[in-house]
């Protein structure tokens, strides 16, 4: 992996978990102030953050290792082709 993909995969991780953690987080923050219901909403909005994030996380990275099976494969193919006599 070139350290140009490589960078744009971590800011990618980055990103997914950032906005995956705190958009849930804040709307139950938002919700409980609304609802006078303290803590209830910002939990489940933790929670629900958490669990996207790791799907997020998960997807991407399963998405990266394919990829990069796929280019192994292809390099690994083209070396063993049998050079003619």
């Amino acid at each position: 992996m070139k350290k140009r993909e490589a960078l744009g995969l971590a800011m990618n991780l980055g990103w997914t978990m950032l906005f995956s953690l705190l958009i849930p987080l804040l709307v139950g923050i938002w919700l409980d102030r609304k609802l006078d219901t303290m803590p209830l909403f910002t939990l489940i909005g933790m929670i629900l953050g958490i669990l996207a994030a790791t799907v997020g996380v998960a997807r991407t990275t399963l998405r990266t290792f394919r990829a990069a099976v796929e280019q192994a494969d292809e390099q690994a193919e083209g070396n063993d082709e049998e050079e003619p006599e």
